[in-house]
């Protein structure tokens, strides 16, 4: 488990659960989709709990293999095992670096291409699903932008977001509106259109550089 309901900081129908199984097989498709229902069925009984609950899958020869640093940091520095063996215990600590970094949130161009696109053909509800989801990817992209060089491990927003504000005050604004977003989705569907295209723009050609900064 990780995020703010494995750090204990988890708002009532706000918070998702984010769960990673780790499995020793391969798993087939009729084994991801009955995963994948899994998920939206603890989503739809804990509703009154949580916003959504996601499962990831991960393999353990690839997880616990020593040269997947990527792999091995996340799991020792931002899981709690809930279930099974600890195997963060194997690990760490560990030092953030420009590969963890990429690997986080290097897929920036692509999440805001996709997220483009269905804001153009999303319901009202579904937009401000959207608008919510990638107002917390900018703001954890931006993060990684300078978390080598600020060396600070979190997963808390306004955590991030602060550390991100200490390199770039210039963007206080632009993470001050996105924070209000996510709190509560505005309704000015071109303005939000604008922000994240202009905003997804720059992150997308600024991140690779930025990230490597120490």
């Amino acid at each position: 488990m990780y995020g703010s309901v494995a750090r204990g900081e988890a708002i009532v129908k706000k918070s998702d659960l984010d769960l990673i199984a780790m499995f020793d097989t391969k798993l087939c498709s009729v084994q991801l989709s009955e995963l994948k229902q899994l998920a939206g069925d603890l989503s739809q009984n804990y509703r009154s709990l949580v916003r959504d609950v996601g499962i990831a899958v991960a393999d353990y020869e690839y997880t616990m293999d020593p040269s997947n640093y990527y792999e091995n940091a996340f799991l020792k520095e931002l899981c709690v095992c809930v279930y099974g063996e600890d195997l963060g215990e194997k690990f760490g600590p560990y030092t953030l670096t420009s590969e963890i970094a990429i690997r986080f949130n290097g897929d920036i161009y692509e999440a805001l291409n996709r997220t483009l696109k269905r804001l153009e053909t999303s319901s009202e509800e579904d937009f401000k699903i959207f608008t919510q989801a990638f107002a917390r990817k900018l703001i954890r992209t931006y993060y990684s932008m300078v978390m080598v060089r600020s060396q600070i491990w979190t997963t808390r927003l306004h955590e991030q977001s602060e550390v991100f504000i200490h390199h770039f005050p210039e963007k206080e604004s632009i993470i001050r509106t996105l924070l209000d977003w996510i709190d509560v989705p505005p309704t000015n569907q071109e303005a939000v259109y604008e922000l994240f295209k202009s905003e997804g723009d720059w992150a997308s050609a600024n991140f690779s550089n930025e990230a490597k900064i120490r």
